[in-house]
C-alpha cells in the first residue's frame, strides 16, 4: 500500500453545464495503476478484494481523490464524483468519507458517489443499507452507466439517486441514429418527471452535444468538452467553446428565458448549514410570501420550508425557545420539503412538465449555473404559460406549427447584422402546387404542405436548421457555419425525398400516368407534372453587404426563377455582385458526386 500511496493518482475530468459550459463539478479518474501491474482500475480493485484490502485502498483512494478536488482550487460551488469500489460494501462507509470531507473542510454536498454498473444494488443484502446511509450524512448519489447491465429502472424505484450518467452507448452517434435519440429523450423526460438531473456522458462531437442538449440534458461530459487533466492549472472555471456551441446553435430566436425572467420571484434563501433562528428571522422580513428556499453550502437549491409547518413553534407561546434549544435538536433541513429546480435556460414546456411531476408543491426553483437564481409559484407559472402560448400563436404558422413571419424576419435580420459569419439561406416552394390545389381539392393541398413541413423537421430542424412557413406552400431555412457540401446534401435529400413522397398523395391513375391531366384557366387540357419543390439558396460569407432589404429581395426572385427553370430544382448565389453566372452557378453541385450520399436524417 506503501507504493501504491506513491504512484496512485486521480485526473479531474470537467462536468458542465450544457448550455454555458460553467463547471459545476468534476469526475475522479485513476490514474498510475500501470507500475503496480495493472492494466486497469477495475483489476486494481479486484485484486484488493481477493487480498481482503478493499477497505484500505478505498480510505487510500478517496482520500486521494479529495486532496487532488482541493487543489484545483474554489471548490466551494463544485461537486466531486468518486466511483464506489464494487467490491466494498459497507453500511457505515458515508459516515467514513464525511469524516474525510470534514478534514479538509468539505461538506457532504461537496461528494458524489457514482454507482458503477459492476454494483448491484439488490443481490448483497448491505447494498441497499449503504446508499441509506449516504442519504442519512447528506452525500449525493449518482447512477453510472445508466441503460447498461444492473443500472435499470429498478433503482430509480428503490433509491432514486440524484443523477444518472447516461451508458456512452446511447450517447454515441446520437446525432445520426434517431432511435437513440427517442430512447434518450424518454429517459430524460421520467428522469426529470422523478426530480433526477441526468448526464450526458462521454460527448466527443458536436453534433452528440448538441442532440444531448436539444433533448434536454442537463450536464455534459466527455473529450469535446475536457480530456481528464490531472494538472490543476489545466482546470477552467468556464469552457468557452461550449457556451459559443451554445450560443451558435441555439434553436429559437428569441428563446423562453426571457419570460421566465419576467415572472422570477427573488426570495432571499437560507442555508441547510445556518441555525433555526435564521428561518424565524427570514419569514418576519419577508411579509408577502409563505416559503423560505434552502440551499446548501454550494448554493444549489434543496427544497422550500413552508410557514405552515412551523406555526406551532412561531405562534405558541414556548414554540421559539423549543425548536432553538439544543436539547430538542432540530435543524433547517428538518423542514425542508422537496420542490423541482430547473435550469433558466430550460423551455417552459419543461417547467410545465416538472411542474406537472411534482406533488403538492408552490412552484418551482430556478437555478443559473447550478446556484439559486429564483422562485417561479404556481399563479406565475399559469401567468407564464398563458404569455407563452400567446406568443407562439402569434409567431407560429396555424397549420403546420411552424414559426412564421416575425420568426422568420428576425432569423434572416440577425443573418445580415453578423456579417463574421457565413450564413446560408434557403427559400422554398412548389412546382405545380395550384393545379393539384384545384383538381384536389384544398385539404389534399393541406396534406402536402404539412408533409413538406415534417420533411423539414426531420431533415434540416434536427441538424440544426432554422425552419420557417412564410405561408401558403412558400417555406424558408437557415443555417449558420456548415459547410456548402453539407447544406446541399441535406438540401438535396429534401428536395427528393418530397418528390417521391408527394406521390402518394396522387390518384392512383395520375401518379402512374406521371402528370395530372387537367384544364387549364384558358379551358385548355394540359399535362401538369407532378409537384416537386424548387429552391433559392443564398449565401452570405464574411463581408458580404446585403444590408439593402430591396437588394436581398431582388436576388431572392432571380434565385427563385432560376431554380424553377433547374432540372434539379436548385439555384444558388455565393456572390453579392452580379446575377448573370451566379444564378446557376451550383445547379449541378447540387447533386454531383462530391455531395450526392444516401443522407440519411438522424
Amino acid at each position: 500500500m506503501m507504493r501504491a500511496r506513491k504512484v496512485l493518482t486521480y485526473a479531474l475530468q470537467p462536468i458542465v453545464n450544457i448550455h454555458t459550459g460553467s463547471v459545476f463539478g468534476y469526475e475522479a479518474l485513476l490514474r498510475g495503476f500501470e507500475p503496480l501491474g495493472f492494466t486497469n482500475a477495475a483489476a486494481l480493485l479486484a485484486w484488493a478484494a481477493e487480498f481482503g484490502l478493499s477497505e484500505s485502498l478505498d480510505a487510500m483512494l478517496s482520500s486521494l481523490a479529495i486532496e487532488r478536488f482541493i487543489k484545483q482550487g474554489q471548490v466551494q460551488h463544485y461537486r466531486l464524483f468518486f466511483n464506489l469500489d464494487p467490491h466494498f460494501i459497507d453500511p457505515e462507509h458515508g459516515l467514513r468519507l464525511l469524516d474525510r470531507l470534514s478534514e479538509h473542510g468539505l461538506k457532504a454536498e461537496h461528494l458524489c458517489i457514482e454507482l458503477s454498473k459492476q454494483l448491484d444494488l439488490f443481490i448483497h443484502p448491505d447494498c441497499i443499507a449503504m446508499i441509506k446511509g449516504y442519504r442519512r450524512v447528506g452525500l449525493h448519489i449518482a447512477i453510472d452507466d445508466f441503460g447498461d447491465s444492473c443500472s435499470a429502472l429498478k433503482h430509480l424505484y428503490e433509491e432514486p439517486p440524484d443523477y444518472i450518467k447516461f451508458d456512452r452507448f446511447f450517447i454515441q452517434g446520437i446525432d445520426t441514429d434517431r432511435r437513440k435519440r427517442n430512447l434518450l429523450a424518454n429517459a430524460v423526460q421520467l428522469a426529470h418527471q422523478l426530480n433526477i438531473r441526468t448526464i450526458a456522458k462521454g460527448i466527443e462531437t458536436e453534433g452528440e452535444f448538441l442532440i444531448c442538449r436539444e433533448i434536454g440534458c442537463d450536464l455534459a461530459q466527455g473529450y469535446l468538452i475536457a480530456v481528464p487533466q490531472i494538472s490543476p492549472k489545466n482546470l477552467v472555471q468556464l469552457y468557452e467553446h461550449i457556451a459559443m456551441l451554445h450560443e451558435r446553435n441555439q434553436r429559437k430566436l428569441s428563446g423562453d428565458r426571457g419570460l421566465i425572467e419576467t415572472f422570477l420571484e427573488l426570495i432571499p434563501p437560507i442555508h441547510l448549514s445556518d441555525q433555526i433562528t435564521r428561518l424565524f428571522d427570514a419569514l418576519r422580513r419577508d411579509k408577502h410570501h409563505h416559503i423560505v428556499p434552502v440551499l446548501d453550502s454550494t448554493d444549489y437549491p434543496v427544497g422550500l420550508i413552508y410557514e405552515s409547518d412551523i406555526k406551532d413553534y412561531i405562534y405558541s407561546s414556548y414554540g421559539r425557545d423549543l425548536i432553538v434549544n439544543p436539547a430538542f435538536a432540530r435543524e433547517i433541513r428538518d423542514f425542508v420539503r422537496p420542490c423541482p429546480c430547473i435550469d433558466i435556460h430550460s423551455s417552459i414546456d419543461r417547467l410545465l412538465q416538472a411542474y406537472s411531476s411534482a406533488a403538492d408543491t408552490a412552484g418551482m426553483l430556478i437555478t443559473c449555473d447550478s446556484r439559486y437564481h429564483g422562485f417561479i409559484s404556481a399563479m406565475s407559472l399559469l401567468r407564464l404559460i398563458e404569455q407563452k402560448n400567446l406568443a407562439v400563436a402569434r409567431d407560429q404558422n396555424p397549420l403546420t406549427k411552424l414559426p412564421g413571419n416575425n420568426p422568420i424576419h428576425r432569423y434572416v435580420s440577425q443573418a445580415l447584422a453578423e456579417r463574421e459569419y457565413t450564413w446560408h439561406l434557403a427559400y422554398m416552394d412548389f412546382d405545380n402546387f395550384k393545379a393539384f390545389n384545384d383538381h384536389y381539392g384544398f385539404r389534399r393541398g393541406d396534406r402536402v404542405i404539412q408533409l413538406f413541413a415534417e420533411l423539414l423537421r426531420t431533415g434540416l430542424e434536427s441538424h440544426g436548421w432554422f425552419i420557417g412557413h412564410i405561408g401558403g406552400d412558400d417555406f424558408f431555412a437557415g443555417i449558420r457555419d456548415t459547410e456548402l457540401t453539407v447544406v446541399l446534401e441535406q438540401l438535396s435529400w429534401l428536395i427528393e425525398k418530397f418528390k417521391a413522397d408527394v406521390q402518394s398523395l396522387y390518384d392512383a391513375e395520375d401518379r402512374q400516368r406521371g402528370y395530372l391531366y387537367v384544364k387549364d384557366r384558358y379551358r385548355e387540357w394540359r399535362e401538369i407534372p407532378l409537384i416537386r419543390c424548387s429552391m433559392a439558396l443564398l449565401e452570405i460569407r464574411p463581408g458580404d453587404d446585403y444590408s439593402d432589404g430591396d437588394t436581398i429581395g431582388r436576388t431572392i426572385a432571380e434565385l427563385k426563377h432560376a431554380a424553377k427553370q433547374s432540372p434539379l430544382g436548385i439555384a444558388l448565389r455565393r456572390n453579392p455582385e452580379g446575377p448573370d453566372h451566379l444564378l446557376t452557378e451550383a445547379v449541378s453541385l447540387a447533386m454531383s458526386s462530391e455531395v450526392q450520399s444516401d443522407y440519411p436524417p438522424g
